[in-house]
This record gives C-alpha cells, sequence and structure tokens, in this order.
C-alpha cells in the first residue's frame, strides 16, 4: 500500500469527510436509479411518473442478498415484462387493484413471510378482507399535499415534502388518519378530555396494536394484555406484597384505553367505579353528629350535620387508598388486615 497517498486521504479538507454521508443518502434518492440497476428495462418509457417514485422507496434500494435469488426493480412485483412489453396490453402484466387484491397479497407475503406475514393469516384485518394494497402504497407520491381537514388536523397530519423519502412502512396516508378511515369509533375516543397523546403525535396506533396479527388479537404484545400497559406504565408492574386483584387481571376492568371522558381514562367516575366491587364504605352509613360537642379546647359542631361522613367518605376513594395499582406497605387499620393500599 502507498503510505503516501494514504496520509494524502488523511489530510482531505474536514468538509470532503462531511460531505461523504449526504452524497451517499443522495444518491440513493436519485430518480431513476433503480431503472438502471434493478429490471425496469423500458417501463420508465410509459410509466416515467411510477419509476421515478419506486426509485426512491426502500424496494429498490435492496442489495442483492437481501433478495435471496428474486429479481428486483418492477418484475419483482409485476412478474415478467417481455410479453407486456411487446404487446402494451395491460392483461399481460401483474396489476394490482381492487380485483386483484388477493394476488397482491401472495406477492407481499412472498417477502414478508417471516415478521410482517408471520401472523398475518389469523389477523383482524384478513378475516374481514382488508388486503395490503389497502393501507400501503408502493409508488409514493413525491408531490407536496395539502394536510387533511379534521378533527385530527393538527399536528398528526402534516403534508408530504416533495423531496421527503415515503411514510415509515409505505403507507398510503399518516397512520392515524389512514386507520381513522376504518376505526370512526376509536378515533371519536382519541379526542375525549382523558386519552393517549396520538392527537399530539406522540404516540401511533402502531404504538399499541400491530395491524398484521400477533399472539394476542391485534396487540403489540406476545404475553397478557397487561405487559403492553407495563411497557410504559412501569411504576404499576409489582409484584406487590398487597396487591389488587383488578389491576392483575386486566388494565381495562377500570380503564378505556382509546379515551374517556373521566379522568385517568377510567370508565365512571369515583366512588362508582370502586362501588362496581366494594360494598359502600362503612363510614358511609354513619350519621354525623349535629349538635355542639364539647372538646378540651373548645365547643365544636360538624357544620355539615348528619350528611358529615356521607360527603366526606362518599366522593373519592383514593382520596385515603392512595395506592391504588398494588403496595409494599400494610395499611393501617385492624378491619382491613393491611390490606386497604392507603399507603
Amino acid at each position: 500500500m502507498n503510505h503516501h497517498k494514504l496520509s494524502g486521504w488523511r489530510k482531505a479538507p474536514s468538509i470532503i469527510w462531511k460531505a461523504l454521508p449526504a452524497m451517499a443518502v443522495g444518491l440513493c434518492f436519485l430518480p431513476g436509479l433503480a431503472a438502471q440497476t434493478g429490471k425496469t428495462t423500458g417501463c420508465a418509457d410509459c410509466h416515467k411518473e411510477q419509476v421515478d417514485q419506486f426509485s426512491q422507496s426502500v424496494h429498490s434500494r435492496l442489495a442483492s442478498f437481501e433478495l435471496q435469488g428474486r429479481v428486483s426493480g418492477c418484475e419483482s412485483c409485476h412478474g415478467p415484462s417481455a410479453k407486456h412489453l411487446e404487446s402494451g396490453e395491460a392483461k399481460d402484466i401483474q396489476r394490482f387493484h381492487a380485483d386483484s387484491a388477493v394476488g397482491a397479497e401472495k406477492i407481499c407475503i412472498g417477502c414478508h413471510a417471516d415478521r410482517v406475514g408471520m401472523n398475518w393469516r389469523h389477523s383482524e384485518h384478513a378475516m374481514n378482507g382488508i388486503t395490503c394494497i389497502q393501507c400501503h402504497k408502493i409508488h409514493q407520491s413525491r408531490t407536496a399535499q395539502a394536510p387533511e381537514r379534521g378533527l385530527l388536523e393538527k399536528p398528526m397530519v402534516a403534508g408530504f415534502r416533495a423531496a421527503a423519502p415515503p411514510p415509515k412502512g409505505s403507507l398510503a396516508k399518516p397512520e392515524a388518519v389512514l386507520c381513522g378511515d376504518c376505526h370512526k369509533d376509536v378515533m371519536a375516543k382519541m379526542i375525549l378530555p382523558s386519552r393517549h397523546p396520538v392527537r399530539e403525535g406522540k404516540m401511533t396506533c402502531s404504538s399499541c396494536h400491530n395491524p398484521h396479527g400477533s399472539e394476542v388479537g391485534s396487540l403489540k404484545t406476545a404475553e397478557r394484555f397487561n405487559d403492553l400497559c407495563l411497557n410504559c406504565h412501569t411504576s404499576k408492574q409489582g409484584p406487590f406484597v398487597f396487591d389488587h386483584q383488578p389491576v392483575s387481571e386486566g388494565c381495562n376492568t377500570c380503564h378505556i384505553p382509546h379515551g374517556s371522558v373521566n379522568n385517568n381514562l377510567l370508565k365512571q367516575n369515583e366512588p362508582f367505579i370502586c362501588l362496581q366491587c366494594h360494598e359502600a364504605h362503612f363510614h358511609i352509613g354513619r350519621s354525623g353528629v349535629s349538635t355542639p360537642v364539647s372538646l378540651p379546647t373548645g365547643g365544636s359542631n360538624n357544620p355539615f350535620g348528619e350528611s358529615g361522613f356521607r360527603r366526606a367518605f362518599g366522593t373519592k376513594c383514593t382520596q385515603c387508598h392512595v395506592s391504588i395499582h398494588g403496595s409494599d406497605l400494610p395499611g393501617q387499620s385492624v378491619a382491613g388486615r393491611g390490606k386497604t393500599l392507603i399507603r
């Protein structure tokens, strides 16, 4: 090796080294690059817009070892193009539209069978006739689009930049808008006062759901339903010495994950959510003292009269039972045998 030449490269201006990564990324997005490297010969003569769009997608930049013996370019999905190039007839090429949705699914699963396609057959989407091309768009539009109008307009739905790469997963629309096209009831809950921050853009539907199917319904977990919630809400995980059984059984016993009019995503406000399982607290049945009471420090009386106990103990259970998800400390009461979750 010529060490003098190597040392010369090392002395190259720093601006060259800083520019190399940007140059490499820029090459990936050059229009027509896929037509030169993949099997798209002749396609651009009639479908220049689609070829230019495809050249900026991840499918056009697959390495040879990732193809695993398959062809690259347009023919990887549309099949052999020789007959179509000769006749110009649409019937001589594999097309993807509403009438060929099942065919598109077979081609997609052919490459994506190991991950997204593993549970696809028994997913909710597949069993309801949803196919790949209804959510994904391989030939992405490279032109700027105006934001879609609606309840979830800001900041979740932003216009695509003209030079930007396709959305993650080659989705036809921004994720929350795409899911909301079918799941309108869920999107309605996403604007309620208590909700997960999907509207604010801090979460997406796929943060919790796997649209291609999973071992537990369409949730992004292979274990219990609770384990999905505990990925973020780790402080509620335990195990606790004194546990709250509904918490162990499932978070959705008390909470609505998509949104609620009640605080903390509760199905009902306190104390009604608690009274579904627990009887009314014994203090609620007591009558308060309405007459003045003589105390060592002076006279006193209950300003609320006989309803004083009811008002004090019939509002929020968590006013006293603060560790509602579980505790390692025994409660300071004899009747509760330490399980009152008050500290």
